[in-house]
């Protein structure tokens, strides 16, 4: 398979359409009990791929699948029945298998209702991909007649008039064409010898009289019932027993097993994760929190020291309970960062502060400049609020000049998280004026 293989992929190589196809190696027979209602099934018009003639009260067998047969097709089976009945699946020949292989391969019950007078069933076998035989499916079919009303063209009788005259008023004729009077100037105009008149005289012939005598035919859509015959199908349920392989209430039970077990190992998986994060948190922040690390800068000696202390104990107590459960592991690393989230803050508020400084100085730049000088764009505004808007910048960089010189007299250790904050919420009120 794999020098196959290789030789499909391989340019050098050019390798022909094939197909491989698995065959049983051994035939497959069903039987079943026969019923005087059997006779029914030899016409030749019959769907089934087997004969299931057989008399009253005869067992009777046949082969389905014979030895060679491909896997994954299926054959039909057509049967007379008043009510339900058992399809009995086994090997042909019992010799051939190996040592401790069962001859039986199950019982397939038909659950067909009970009626009095014979059903036509047709029960589909199939040899699976895998080598099983199985009864796939079983179906009742009857023929029933349906009424239907379809239109027909008809044609109208001469005596008899179409719907719509009939519906006419009494006092309304069909208006027939005027004949032209003798002596008319049309009659005149037209000249003796002429070929005009050479036909007038020849419509006078009995051919041409009789054509003119036989009326028009009319036609007429009419709305007919009728009666037409239809295929109807029904499925029917089909219980096994005695298969091979697990029925399918333990198959269920051990499903259930199955997911029972996934879902603790996602659960256990979930926790090594869970305290993974904490070891990782701690030899991390451990690093960053030295004096020479990320975060050195940014938490005092005696912070350094206690946050040290915490780190350590929390490694101590992970070492000693490594069965905890996902949500203790969630907890500690809850309690880590309650100390170590304000640091990170620092450290991230000392990389963008000056950029946030610059984007309030220049929209302050910028909101002043405009109501200073509106010019076209924003002459419609009233002097008193463009005068607004520029007390409202100075206060602005007022304020902002006043934290900047205070925040250089802070060490970046004590700096509180909430400058960043305030400073965001004084640009969106003066955006907002």
């Amino acid at each position: 398979g794999c020098a196959l293989q290789a030789a499909m992929l391989s340019p050098l190589y050019k390798v022909r359409e094939f197909k491989v196809e698995d065959s049983t190696a051994h035939s497959i027979l069903v039987g079943w009990m026969g019923t005087a209602s059997d006779a029914e099934a030899k016409k030749p018009e019959e769907e089934g791929d087997i004969s299931t003639d057989a008399g009253e009260g005869q067992y009777k067998t046949a082969v389905i699948f014979p030895a060679g047969s491909p896997m994954n097709v299926s054959k039909m089976l057509t049967f007379y029945r008043k009510g339900p009945f058992d399809i009995k699946a086994e090997y042909e020949n019992p010799d051939a298998l190996l040592p401790g292989t069962p001859k039986e391969l199950g019982t397939f019950r038909i659950d067909l209702p009970a009626s009095e007078a014979a059903k036509k069933v047709l029960v589909r076998a199939k040899l699976t991909l895998h080598g099983i035989f199985t009864l796939e499916s079983a179906q009742l079919v009857e023929d029933e007649e349906v009424e239907e009303i379809v239109k027909e063209k008809r044609e109208i009788p001469a005596d008899s008039k179409p719907a719509e005259e009939e519906a006419k008023p009494e006092g309304e004729e069909k208006k027939e064409p005027s004949e032209s009077p003798e002596g008319s100037p049309k009659s005149e105009k037209k000249e003796e010898g002429s070929p005009q008149a050479e036909k007038k005289e020849g419509e006078g012939s009995p051919a041409a009289e009789k054509k003119d005598q036989e009326p028009e035919k009319k036609y007429e859509w009419v709305e007919v019932k009728k009666t037409k015959k239809r295929t109807k199908k029904t499925d029917i349920s089909v219980v096994p027993s005695g298969i091979v392989g697990i029925n399918p209430d333990a198959l269920q039970k051990l499903m259930d097993a199955e997911t029972a077990m996934q879902v603790e190992m996602n659960d256990i998986i979930e926790t090594d994760e869970r305290r993974n994060d904490v070891e990782s948190y701690i030899f991390n922040m451990r690093d960053k929190t030295s004096s020479s690390g990320e975060y050195g800068e940014f938490i005092s000696n005696d912070d350094r020291d206690a946050f040290h202390a915490d780190l350590t104990k929390a490694e101590d107590w992970l070492y000693d309970n490594m069965d905890s459960t996902k949500a203790v592991y969630v907890e500690k690393l809850a309690e880590l960062k309650v100390l170590g989230d304000p640091i990170e803050w620092r450290s991230k508020e000392a990389s963008m502060r000056d950029e946030w400084v610059q984007a309030v100085k220049g929209t302050i730049t910028n909101y002043r400049a405009a109501a200073q000088n509106p010019g076209e764009q924003f002459g419609h505004i009233a002097p008193e609020k463009l005068a607004s808007i520029v007390a409202a910048c100075n206060d602005m960089e007022k304020w902002l000049t006043e934290k900047q010189q205070q925040q250089a007299t802070i060490a970046w250790q004590r700096v509180r998280p909430q400058q960043q904050r305030q400073l965001a919420r004084q640009l969106q009120a003066l955006q907002h004026l």
